[in-house]
C-alpha cells in the first residue's frame, strides 16, 4: 500500500473524519523498522488495509456462549461492526451507532475528534480511524453510577479481512462504571477506545485476549482525557494472540484527575506481545500508574516502553511505572524502557524495570517438604502473577484468568 492511495472509505456521516484519519496515516507513514515503537515487531509479516471488511449478522444465541454472567449490559461487536440488535445497556446509559451519534453529538465528537487527530502520531490508531466498521458511541449521564460491568464482546470471525472495532466513550460529571471487554476469534484486528471523562467521573477497563485463536494478530489502542477530580483503571490480561500491541495514551487535563494503567501477559511458543505507554501530565496533583508484568516460555517475545511526560505546570505530580519480567526459557525475549521526561520541580516520580527467573532456592524449598518440581515452579508463577489478577473486580473473569494461569 503506497502514499497517497485513496481508499474506498465508508460514505456516512463520519466520511470526512475518516478522510482527515486517512490523511494523517499518510503523513505519519507505515511503522518502521527502526521507530521505537515499533522495533520489536514484526512488520514484514504484516498487510494492511485498503477497504473496509464486509458486515456479517450474527444471532443472540450465536453469542450466547461469550457473554460473561452478572453483567448489567453489553455492547457487541462482529468483525469491526457495532450490532445495536444484540446490544443491550441499563438505565442511564445511551449507546448509538457512531454515525447516528453525530446527529445529536456532532460538536461534542468533532472537537474529540480534532484533539485525538492532532495529537496522534500512531498510525494503527490512524488507520482504525479510517477503516473502522461501525462505531460505537457510550454515553453515561452524569451522576448515573452502574453497579455491574458492561460485557464489551469483540468478535472477530475471519481470516482474510482486516478488521477495525472503534468504540467513543463519554462518562458525564461524577458518572461511574465499568466495561470488561473480551476478544473472541481469529484474523487481524485493530481495536480502539477513545475516553473522555468529565469531573469525577470514573471508568475502569478490564480486558482478556485468552479466547482468541493462535494465528491471530491483535493491535489495542486506548485513548484517553481526564478532567478535574476524574479517574481511569485499566487492566489487560494477553495470551493467546500471534502477535498483540497495546498502546495506551492518557492526558491528565485538570487537577486532581488520576489514572493507571496495567497488564499481565503470558506467553507460550512464539507469541509475542508489545506495550506502548504514554502519560501526560498536563495540571497540577495529578497521579498515575503503570504496572506491568510478563511472563514468558518457549520462543516467545515481549517489549515495554512507557513514558511518564511531566509538563511544567504539572507541580505535584505523583508518576510511578514498574516492568517485571519473568523469564521462563532460555529462548525467550524481553526489552524492556520505562522513561521519564520531567518539567516541573515538584514531582514524585520513579520508574524501574526487572527480569528474573524462577528461584532455584525457593523450588528446593518446596521440593523438601514434598512438593514436585512443576507443582512448585507453578506456585511460584501464580505468586508472580497475583498481585495483578487478583485487583479484577469482576469474580467470573478472575476465577478464568487464575484457573489458566494454574494449567
Amino acid at each position: 500500500m503506497g502514499h497517497g492511495l485513496i481508499p474506498n472509505l465508508t460514505q456516512d456521516a463520519l466520511s470526512s473524519q475518516r478522510q482527515r484519519f486517512w490523511n494523517r496515516f499518510n503523513e505519519l507513514g507505515l511503522p518502521k523498522p527502526k521507530q521505537e515503537a515499533f522495533q520489536y515487531l514484526p512488520l514484514r509479516t504484516l498487510s494492511y488495509p485498503t477497504e473496509q471488511a464486509a458486515e456479517k449478522k450474527h444471532t443472540l444465541k450465536e453469542i450466547e456462549a461469550h457473554l460473561l454472567p452478572d453483567c448489567s449490559g453489553r455492547i457487541v461487536f462482529v468483525d469491526g461492526f457495532f450490532d445495536p440488535d444484540l446490544s443491550a445497556l441499563p438505565e442511564g446509559c445511551q449507546l448509538l451507532p457512531l454515525d447516528a451519534a453525530m446527529k445529536s453529538y456532532g460538536l461534542v465528537l468533532q472537537n474529540r475528534f480534532a484533539r485525538t487527530l492532532k495529537e496522534e502520531t500512531d498510525p494503527f490508531a490512524c488507520l482504525n480511524g479510517a477503516f473502522h466498521g461501525r462505531g460505537a458511541f457510550l454515553y453515561i449521564q452524569p451522576g448515573v453510577e452502574i453497579d455491574t460491568p458492561i460485557q464489551v464482546l469483540s468478535l472477530f470471525t475471519s481470516e482474510q479481512d482486516w478488521m477495525a472495532e472503534r468504540l467513543q466513550i463519554f462518562l458525564g460529571k461524577a458518572a461511574k462504571a465499568s466495561l470488561i471487554q473480551t476478544f473472541v476469534g481469529k484474523g487481524t484486528a485493530v481495536d480502539l477506545i477513545d475516553i473522555s471523562l468529565d469531573a469525577g467521573a470514573h471508568l475502569s477497563i478490564t480486558d482478556s485476549t485468552h479466547q482468541i485463536d493462535p494465528s491471530a494478530m491483535l493491535f489495542r489502542n486506548i485513548r484517553a482525557a481526564l478532567k478535574r477530580d476524574s479517574f481511569l483503571s485499566t487492566f489487560s490480561y494477553s495470551e493467546g494472540a500471534k502477535v498483540l500491541r497495546k498502546s495506551l495514551q492518557a492526558t491528565l487535563l485538570e487537577e486532581n484527575s488520576e489514572v493507571h494503567f496495567k497488564g499481565l501477559d503470558n506467553l507460550y511458543g512464539a507469541q509475542q506481545a508489545h506495550t506502548h505507554i504514554l502519560v501526560e501530565h498536563k495540571a497540577p496533583h495529578c497521579i498515575s500508574r503503570q504496572h506491568f508484568k510478563k511472563a514468558l516460555r518457549e520462543e516467545s517475545r515481549s517489549s515495554f516502553e512507557g513514558k511518564i511526560y511531566v509538563h511544567p505546570e504539572a507541580q505535584k505530580t505523583a508518576a510511578y511505572q514498574l516492568n517485571q519480567n519473568l523469564i521462563l526459557s532460555d529462548a525467550a525475549t524481553a526489552n524492556s524502557k520505562p522513561n521519564l521526561e520531567i518539567f516541573a520541580d515538584d514531582v514524585k516520580a520513579s520508574h524501574g524495570a526487572t527480569f528474573s527467573q524462577l528461584n532455584e532456592e525457593e523450588i528446593f524449598y518446596f521440593r523438601a517438604r514434598g512438593i514436585s518440581k512443576k507443582d512448585a515452579k507453578t506456585i511460584l508463577f501464580e505468586g508472580f502473577c497475583r498481585e495483578l489478577v487478583d485487583g479484577i473486580e469482576e469474580g467470573t473473569l478472575k476465577d478464568a484468568l487464575k484457573v489458566r494461569l494454574a494449567r
